[in-house]
């Protein structure tokens, strides 16, 4: 390793896990036809039998090729592409038990249409009694995968004018819309549904949110000091962790979007506060100037922002001024950057961390998904207008129809709270009484309604209610939802009340 000619600068940092999976790439039969940052990347897969398959199918690796041409200028997706592959060759290690000269590109073919099928069935481990999958996701992976591999097939066909490989991909594709659904899709997502009953997504507590964001103002105000006064590694760490979770926590952001904040982000924020302020409240043109606002990348390529506060500006600020001392390399890009590294703090590793120290009663709540089901159940308890739940929605990164299925209040919340209203009135006959009311004032005055038919009843009997003065009559009319005699006027409701008494 130490006299090798062929080592690069950057291999002088590597172990000798490294060298041997880059020797085990060289030595693939179809390792020449790749590119070098491809091989690269795929010798951090684990050296198994699986990592051997990958490194002798020419379809798998020009797949690895496929998605690192989109994703590879990206580190943190390195693993995601990795995951990809070896997902593919499972299934075909699982294929060579019955075929051992198998390849994707054979298994593709239409004759070996059903041999595929139990192939992908016995990968994501299905059990034909109950019809059901141990991983239910394997299989609908696979067949995404798949697709985009026979895609990379024909593409190549096409090229080299192979009119037989053209014809087999297309007869693939053909089948793949029949049957795949019948075979494997279908029974997959019935899986996934039927696992999601009677499921509950617990949100978490208020006073857990509170203890968190004490917490992490302590935490951030002793490492800013101990870091200004001394630039030691344990400070730095402290304060970047800290700041990030604060972020994550305040915006309900998700951590990966906040992990990855780049510092040409930062940098390039806008600080001008010359906002159009035109129709605003002077609260809200305050909280214009108070906040400062970094935009960056989300879900899916979508521009999202994050809201800074002042506390939370000077420490970013603290550890930019403090990168370089700290031996940042010039090369990382990142906000959060670890020293020495290329790679940037996990969000979801602080923030599990702080969650446990913080003193919190239901601490494995406190996570970002929970909390953005929290913000997105807070917006329809206050029952936001159409114009401002979408900005809600487009600041929380998602469209409106996923903000309205999977971020808002459970279902069985609303339909133990709210739909139990009307099924309640159906069973006792008083829908009549309930009749041009909203699900909110349904059921907000029983109390009222409950002392008025004690009183009707008492009226029926011949026991005449005490009425001490006029404005009580009125009051309890008031209150009253249904009509107690023949009149509904006020006044010759009163009249009539004192005539019986």
């Amino acid at each position: 390793m130490r006299r090798c000619p062929f080592r690069s600068e950057d291999d002088k940092q590597k172990g000798r896990q490294k060298v041997l999976g880059l020797a085990s790439e060289l030595k693939a039969g179809h390792a020449k036809t790749s590119e070098e940052e491809v091989l690269r990347m795929l010798s951090h897969v684990h050296d198994d039998d699986v990592a051997s398959i990958i490194r002798n199918d020419s379809c798998l690796l020009r797949f690895a090729e496929s998605l690192y041409n989109k994703h590879g200028h990206d580190p943190s997706k390195h693993e995601y592409i990795r995951q990809k592959i070896r997902e593919l060759g499972r299934l075909l290690q699982t294929l060579r038990k019955r075929s051992p000269d198998m390849t994707i590109e054979d298994a593709l073919r239409p004759k070996n249409f059903l041999s595929l099928i139990k192939a992908v069935k016995e990968t994501a481990g299905f059990d034909k009694k109950k019809n059901d999958y141990k991983t239910p996701s394997i299989a609908l992976k696979l067949g995404h995968s798949l697709v985009k591999v026979n895609d990379i097939i024909t593409c190549h066909a096409l090229i080299a004018e192979d009119e037989d490989g053209i014809k087999s991909s297309k007869a693939f594709m053909k089948l793949y819309r029949a049957k795949w659904s019948e075979y494997v899709s279908h029974s997959a997502l019935s899986t996934i549904a039927d696992k999601k009953y009677n499921k509950t997504m617990k949100l978490p507590l208020t006073e857990d949110v509170t203890k968190l964001h004490s917490h992490l103002d302590k935490r951030t105000e002793l490492a800013s000091e101990a870091l200004k006064n001394e630039t030691t590694a344990h400070s730095y760490s402290s304060l970047a962790k800290a700041t990030l979770t604060k972020i994550v926590i305040f915006n309900r952001r998700r951590v990966g979007e906040v992990s990855k904040i780049k510092l040409k982000n930062f940098l390039e924020r806008d600080q001008s506060n010359t906002h159009e302020k035109r129709g605003l409240s002077d609260y809200e043109q305050k909280l214009c100037t108070y906040f400062e606002r970094v935009e960056l990348k989300g879900k899916r390529g979508r521009k999202v922002a994050v809201l800074l506060t002042p506390n939370m500006t000077k420490a970013l600020n603290l550890l930019v001024e403090k990168r370089e001392e700290r031996g940042v390399p010039v090369e990382n890009e990142y906000l959060f950057a670890i020293p020495n590294c290329l790679t940037y703090y996990r969000g979801h590793e602080c923030l599990r961390k702080f969650a446990d120290e913080c003193g919190a009663q239901e601490p494995e709540y406190l996570r970002s998904t929970r909390l953005r089901k929290e913000m997105a159940t807070t917006s329809q308890i206050l029952n936001l207008k159409n114009n401002e739940l979408d900005q809600l929605a487009d600041f929380m990164g998602h469209d409106l129809a996923v903000h309205r299925q999977f971020y808002r209040l459970s279902e069985p919340t609303i339909q133990s709270a709210k739909i139990s209203k009307i099924l309640l009135a159906l069973e006792k006959g008083m829908l009549h009484e309930v009749r041009g009311k909203s699900l909110e004032e349904i059921g907000d005055n029983t109390d009222d309604e409950e002392d008025t038919s004690e009183e009707e009843d008492a009226i029926s009997d011949g026991d005449t209610p005490r009425v001490n003065s006029s404005q009580e009559v009125l009051d309890s009319d008031k209150n009253t939802s249904a009509p107690m005699g023949p009149s509904r006027n006020p006044k010759k409701r009163l009249a009539e009340h004192n005539g019986m008494v």
